[in-house]
């Protein structure tokens, strides 16, 4: 065990001295919306930036409040199987990856101590709900060729999506300029195989485009194996002048083994063997999940608009586990309804905007034996929220931008057991309406700096499983999370060439949800304590050359350092004030060159370093510090309309072996070791090759 730490220690030493001079940055801050899809380097200047996370176009240079873009490129790098890569090279957002169908996405170190998924984080793919009614969100079925660009809102600061603690991500779904049909095909390390098609039409008052794709990769690991199928379809229409629909469609089709995380010794000697129970019974999960958005807009007089939509979901899942199997059925439906008014002055704009905002969900799951497929459980709950916002925005000339903002939520569970033989243990839980303030302040101090500052309030409710006793009856006194974060910050730009923005920020958590493991595959919620989120985010980008001249070079980046921390926490009687949030970290950086050769020859060079993280509350011990490296070149051609494109890479050059994702707090299970470590993806290689007809 220790001399392969001090190799992955020594190996992290030899990356970063390579890496002195690439220094915390932003890949592709600054990419211009409309030309992002076309654009082939990551040049761009800060006030190019167009960021509609608040539901009207703003220059990111006069946003008051955190918010992050990802561009197409961004999503683009490394082999995209999935939206990993691009998530991590953002400032304070850690995206924990144990297979293809497991991640953990966390935010200013919130989120970090769900066992194995993503809660506390609303998410969209255009007007659809990419977050349950208890507040799990699935990231896993996400095609990135679907994607046009992508929005961070961190921490609380959003009234128009709900006033999560964590934040917003938005997902723009992608549209098209002109014709086209394409087909992108990639081959990769442990047998992957990725095949692309989409095609678009763009007419006068027509937009179409739409995507098919296959993955099949046996995985690195035992029991690793993963299919998965996705069908999009996003289309506007323009009725009338005013007047535009938009529909939106989203199908996947998946199944996926399970190899499950390691305990040390395994992790250490045969990173690549399955946990046992896991691997004997084939442990798998399988489900079917459909999902629409339908959008009305309407232009109306006096910079007036109206947005209606609805949305809807269905899933079906069944999953094979070592204690039992899992069956699945849910469905939900929402309505949101969006209202806008600018008001024009000579010298300021005040822009008003409401809404409303309904989501109902029937979830029904069930749990049989292994040995004779009998009956364990049969539950059915159904979630209801409604969200009601209004924010108003207030620009006076072009220095001085107001942005504020409320957030009202009402949020029920109805809780049915069907299974009555160990006693009905049916409730309800309906909380206390959550009301969520925002204002914040941004100036342009000249044209080369804005200084921003925010106060914001967020909730959380407890998932489904943390508003159960360990006897399976609803608990009465589990509350929601709820906390205020605080952010001053700049962002700077100097001759187009070099960007510079930094924040610091404080987030304090009370009624702090402790989910507490009673098992393997079970644990309840209590309210335990209190936490605090401090933390300085900064990024750079250096064009070194002038950008629009070949050969040039760009150098960016990211870096966060952080002290996340419980201040108030007593578990079972014992203290755990002052200990590290368990699966964060201290610090984490990213690091870029974009080397571009010439017009259609260009190469990208990263590096990501992850800091040790505690494994429990405890913090009795801590993974092994980490840093990745990667290398790419593309190569794009275009004879008359037929597109070409070359794309090949090597990721984890230095084959480091580190853990990509923890389960934190794991239970020592029969006597065994608890299994904490889910291992990386050594060395690997992946080639890419796209044909269109433009």
């Amino acid at each position: 065990m220790y001399d392969k730490a001090e190799n992955n220690r020594m190996k992290i030493t030899r990356q970063i001295i390579i890496f002195t001079l690439i220094i915390i940055n932003l890949p592709g801050f600054g990419q211009e919306q409309k030309t992002a899809q076309k654009d082939t380097t990551f040049s761009g200047k800060i006030d190019e930036v167009t960021v509609t996370a608040f539901r009207s176009p703003y220059n990111i240079f006069n946003i008051p409040a955190p918010v992050n873009v990802i561009t197409p490129l961004q999503l683009e790098i490394g082999n995209s199987l999935t939206t990993v890569e691009a998530l991590n090279q953002v400032s304070g957002v850690l995206m924990h990856s144990g297979t293809l169908n497991t991640n953990r996405l966390t935010i200013r170190g919130i989120g970090a101590r769900t066992p194995y998924a993503t809660n506390k984080i609303k998410a969209y793919f255009g007007e659809i709900p990419l977050t349950s009614g208890d507040g799990e969100t699935t990231l896993e079925d996400l095609e990135n060729s679907a994607i046009s660009r992508a929005e961070i809102v961190k921490g609380p600061s959003s009234s128009l999506f709900g006033a999560g603690l964590a934040g917003v991500v938005l997902f723009y779904p992608r549209s098209v300029a002109g014709d086209f049909v394409q087909n992108q095909t990639t081959i990769g390390s442990f047998g992957t195989f990725k095949n692309v098609l989409s095609a678009g039409v763009a007419g006068e008052n027509t937009n179409i485009f739409a995507l098919g794709s296959v993955l099949k990769s046996d995985g690195y690991r035992e029991n690793n194996e993963t299919n998965r199928y996705n069908m999009s379809l996003n289309s506007a229409w323009k009725i009338t002048n005013s007047t535009e629909l938009q529909v939106l469609l989203k199908a996947t089709k998946m199944k996926a083994y399970i190899p499950s995380s390691l305990d040390l010794p395994t992790f250490e000697q045969t990173p690549e063997k399955a946990a046992a129970n896991w691997q004997n019974v084939k442990g798998n999960e399988e489900y079917t999940n459909g999902q629409f958005g339908v959008t009305l807009n309407f232009a109306l007089p006096e910079f007036q608009k109206i947005s209606a939509a609805t949305f809807g979901s269905f899933k079906k899942a069944d999953e094979l586990r070592p204690f039992n199997r899992l069956g699945e059925n849910a469905d939900y439906l929402g309505w949101r309804a969006y209202y806008q008014k600018q008001f024009e002055g000579e010298n300021n704009r005040f822009t008003l905007s409401s809404g409303i905002e309904f989501f109902r969900e029937n979830y029904r799951w069930s749990t049989f034996s292994n040995a004779n497929d009998d009956v364990l459980s049969d539950n059915q709950e159904k979630r209801q929220y409604e969200n009601l916002f209004v924010q108003l925005e207030s620009g006076f000339s072009e220095r001085y931008f107001i942005s504020a903002g409320v957030n009202g939520n009402l949020t029920r569970f109805f809780y049915t057991d069907f299974y009555i033989e160990n006693g009905d243990q049916s409730g309800k839980q309906h909380y206390k309406p959550a009301i969520s303030p925002r204002l914040g302040v941004n100036v342009v101090v000249n044209r080369n700096i804005s200084v921003f500052g925010n106060i914001s309030h967020g909730f959380s409710t407890p998932s489904f499983e943390e508003t159960l006793l360990p006897a399976g009856e609803i608990n009465p006194d589990i509350k929601p999370e709820t906390g205020w974060s605080t952010e001053i910050g700049f962002r700077s730009q100097w001759a187009g060439r070099l960007q510079f923005s930094a924040s610091y920020y404080r987030i304090y958590i009370k009624n702090l949800l402790v989910a507490r493991r009673t098992g393997e595959d079970a644990y309840v919620g209590i309210n335990a304590g209190k936490s605090e989120h401090p933390g300085l985010e900064t990024e750079l980008r250096w064009n070194v050359t002038n950008p629009k001249r070949y050969p040039s070079l760009m150098l960016s980046g990211t870096a966060t350092f952080a002290n996340y921390h419980f201040t108030e926490f007593t578990d079972l009687d014992v203290e755990y004030s002052g200990k590290l949030i368990q699966g964060t970290t201290k610090n984490t950086w990213f690091a870029l060159a974009n080397f571009n050769a010439a017009k259609n020859i260009s190469f990208n060079f990263w590096h990501r370093f992850t800091g040790e993280m505690p494994l429990n509350d405890a913090n009795s011990g801590f993974s092994d510090p980490f840093g990745i490296t990667n290398f790419e070149g593309k190569f794009n051609a275009k004879i008359n309309r037929l597109k070409l494109q070359l794309h090949a890479g090597i990721q984890n050059i230095f084959d480091v072996h580190y853990a990509s994702m923890l389960a934190v707090n794991a239970p020592s299970v029969g006597g065994n070791l608890p299994r904490y470590y889910y291992p990386g993806n050594p060395r690997n290689y992946f080639v890419t090759v796209l044909i269109g007809l433009e």
